[in-house]
């Protein structure tokens, strides 16, 4: 019989030959080193596929090499890379239906994991054993073993034992335990279902079989079986150092290098710096974070507990954590099962065991919710609120526990640099464990945040900030708009109605214009108009779907004095192959203020091709878009924006509120020269918040948490005046020229072509001195 499996043996090897992979194959099998995302400052944001350390022989602790051998393949030492006899009694196994243990050696195993992915089983079964012979031909015993525990899976995201002992101990492979070794041992068959991070009991038991076979192969003494069966489950996920999540900018590098690269992607040890501020990306995250909670969520009630349990009458505390493991945290939002209800507190155990105490100011806020419009009524004690086995939620604040809820409403933050166009941070959603839909690349009607885009057509068409324009009721097609306050005012100027955010005047100018003058407009600032309807006179209120990401490079173009800039993430890509592959070209959004930034924008170019930055191409004649920041000042002075001003007391922000109809969108997008940032808050299946929402509410404060970080320690700055204009008097509500002494007045600017003629009995040419007049336009900035 064994002569006859011989025969067939070497005739199977004379058919497959062929087949097998050379030597080069798999004695140069790379070892897979994921995709690794970093911020502009090389602080890890993410590491995307599965984690290998290679080691050599000599790296691996003989301890793990003994359990090993011991658990998979006891005669690895002295078969030719292939146990007939346990081939055949697996064979005979499978006969009779019974499992009397496999015949797959240590080298069988290597030559599976490297080759034969497309095979079926029986196939790939059937060429492991030839090219098992010519692996155990090609490499010495120590190289394929050292190949064999480079390349197993062991669960967690982690390939090879080098992976393997940082993932579940934190350590080096060397440093590793005889329990410890046991454990990876353990992983092999089941490296999912039976780690220890997901079944620590399943493990141990697992562990303690491996050690058995140490032990009864003469590895180890009865005492360090016994010492290492005693011994408790350590391991836990050690996380891959962390410094800036991002995961939404991560999966957007992730989607353009797998477009380009496909699944080396996650293989060839792409490393890419993309152009994320860390400081601010964190800061971002949490204004975000809390403001959806607090600025929003909070106000409009209590949905209820999350779930109820059952409790235990023997241990209700044992029960309730095996829940507690398998609910993540979202947001802030840590899940939590209450255990005592008191007359005005509940206790409540959080899934690391810990029983905490939630006081009635923590949680008095918790009127039930009706509707959006609709809290009541308010919690008298804490029956109204839950009661025992309750799974809700609470939050940390300033070292106290708070009652809280995962937020239904969604929202974005994205932030640019107006000189390169560069992202400087992108928060895609409330968390991207809960839902990765990233709405800064969602498009959803932008409400008053278009109507800049109306102002700067009519700049650009020879109007200025001091023209009129009726505010008062207009009917087109069956159309008639009408202003948020239900009033009109009659004739007022562009600056008033953009500050003050008037639909009507918006309307009235935007008929006037035409429609393609104001599409084409937002057109060549970024935004995509391909859908745009022509006519429709909805379209002046920002009823069309734009990205975030579009309106803030929109808003870039202002900021910067009229320069396109693309937005841009990704600043270098290197893999360990090649170096760097790809380093995006700088450019240079300047007018007259490039000097401040040349630098900024070279630091991390090759210091080898060092070259003049290139220019971006200048779209907006400047004096319309200074004149259109002096426009957007107003806004946060007097305006939609006032409590921007009020929060942060500087002299260069600028910026515009918006709300849609509903309202079912807030915005608000606001800059200085440096920083453009747009935040969005809204539902992903569109729905009302609420009738007393506005960007005012809840957008402005989210943008005020966040820029007062990005702020902090920055100069104040803006676009510099460019020539070619004029500052005039004029009265503030109709804009006519205006001699000094008269009240209400203020001095506006103009182009030089547009200069308004003097008031009878002014000398032409009268210059700004800020003492005859209520308002002097250079206090704007």
């Amino acid at each position: 019989m064994v002569s006859g499996l011989v025969m067939v043996a070497a005739a199977a090897y004379m058919y497959l030959a062929p087949q097998l992979p050379s030597a080069e194959t798999y004695r140069n099998v790379q070892l897979e080193t994921p995709l690794r995302i970093y911020t502009a400052d090389n602080r890890l944001i993410d590491e995307i596929g599965n984690r290998r350390q290679p080691l050599t022989f000599g790296e691996i602790p003989e301890v793990m090499r003994n359990a090993v051998i011991a658990s998979e393949d006891p005669g690895f030492y002295s078969h030719p890379g292939v146990d007939i006899k346990g081939l055949m009694r697996g064979f005979w196994g499978f006969v009779r239906g019974v499992n009397l243990g496999g015949g797959s050696t240590i080298t069988m195993q290597l030559a599976n994991n490297i080759s034969f992915d497309n095979d079926n089983v029986y196939l790939r079964k059937f060429k492991e054993i030839p090219f098992a012979l010519q692996i155990q031909r090609e490499l010495s015993k120590e190289e394929i073993l050292a190949l064999y525990l480079n390349l197993i899976y062991f669960g967690a995201g982690a390939d090879g034992i080098g992976a393997a002992a940082f993932i579940y101990y934190g350590k080096p492979a060397g440093e590793l335990t005889l329990p410890e070794a046991a454990m990876m041992v353990s992983l092999l068959p089941c490296p999912s279902p039976c780690n220890p991070l997901a079944d620590p009991e399943r493990a141990r038991e697992r562990r303690n079989r491996v050690l058995d076979r140490m032990f009864n192969q003469g590895m180890i003494d009865r005492q360090q079986l016994a010492d290492a069966q005693a011994a408790p489950v350590t391991a836990e996920r050690h996380g891959r150092n962390i410094d800036v999540p991002a995961p939404f900018v991560a999966e957007m590098v992730r989607q353009q290098l797998y477009a380009e690269h496909g699944e080396e992607t996650y293989t060839q040890g792409f490393e890419v710096v993309t152009s994320i501020d860390g400081d601010k990306q964190l800061a971002a995250k949490q204004a975000l974070t809390n403001g959806l909670e607090e600025y929003y969520d909070k106000r409009h009630g209590y949905r209820g507990v999350d779930a109820h349990y059952e409790s235990s009458d023997v241990d209700p505390t044992a029960g309730w954590l095996q829940e507690l493991l398998a609910v993540p945290v979202y947001g802030n939002q840590h899940p939590a099962i209450v255990a005592e209800v008191g007359d005005r507190s509940l206790r409540v155990l959080l899934k690391d065991g810990e029983l905490i105490n939630l006081e009635w100011n923590e949680m008095r806020w918790a009127r039930p919710y009706i509707s959006q419009n609709n809290a009541w009524p308010p919690p008298q004690t804490a029956s109204d609120i839950a009661t025992v086995g309750d799974l809700i939620r609470v939050k940390q604040i300033d070292g106290k526990w708070h009652l809280g809820q995962i937020p239904d409403v969604q929202g974005a933050v994205v932030s640019v640099s107006p000189t390169s166009g560069e992202i400087l941070t992108l928060v895609g959603g409330y968390d991207f464990g809960r839902s990765q839909v990233n709405r800064v690349l969602t498009a959803r009607p932008p409400g008053s945040n278009f109507k800049p885009f109306v102002y700067g057509t009519a700049l650009e068409q020879g109007y200025s900030a001091a023209s009129t324009i009726n505010d008062a009721p207009i009917t087109r097609s069956g159309y008639r708009p009408n202003n948020y306050d239900n009033t009109f005012l009659g004739p007022i100027t562009l600056r008033f109605a953009l500050q003050d955010s008037r639909n009507v005047p918006a309307v009235r100018l935007f008929d006037q214009l035409g429609s393609d003058a104001v599409i084409a407009f937002a057109s060549k600032l970024g935004i995509d108009t391909s859908n745009f309807p022509r006519g429709d006179l909805t379209v002046a209120l920002g009823s069309q779907d734009v990205q975030p990401l579009q309106l803030v490079s929109a808003y870039a173009t202002i900021a910067n004095g009229g320069f396109r800039v693309e937005p841009r993430f990704i600043r270098e890509i290197r893999n360990l192959p090649d170096g760097v592959i790809y380093r995006t070209q700088q450019i240079l959004a300047c007018g007259g203020d490039c000097a401040l930034y040349e630098n900024s924008v070279t630091d991390n170019a090759d210091p080898d091709q060092a070259q003049p930055v290139p220019r971006a191409e200048r779209i907006l004649d400047a004096r319309v878009a200074f004149i259109l920041n002096s426009m957007l000042r107003s806004v946060v002075v007097e305006g939609s924006g006032r409590g921007v001003q009020r929060a942060l007391n500087r002299s260069d922000l600028m910026g515009k509120t918006g709300t849609t109809n509903g309202p079912q969108e807030l915005w608000f997008s606001g800059f200085n020269r440096d920083i453009v940032t747009t935040v969005y808050v809204g539902f992903d299946q569109p729905r009302p918040l609420g009738e007393s929402e506005q960007g005012a509410t809840v957008a402005v404060p989210i943008w005020i948490d966040y820029m007062r970080e990005a702020l902090k320690d920055m100069p104040e700055r803006t676009m510099p005046r460019p020539d070619g204009l004029v500052d005039r008097l004029v009265e503030k509500t109709t804009g006519r020229p205006a001699r000094p002494g008269e009240p209400n007045t203020m001095f506006e600017y103009f182009r030089v072509e547009n200069e308004p003629d003097a008031p009878e009995d002014e000398p032409a040419g009268i210059t700004p001195d800020g003492e005859n007049s209520e308002v002097s336009i250079e206090t704007l900035f």
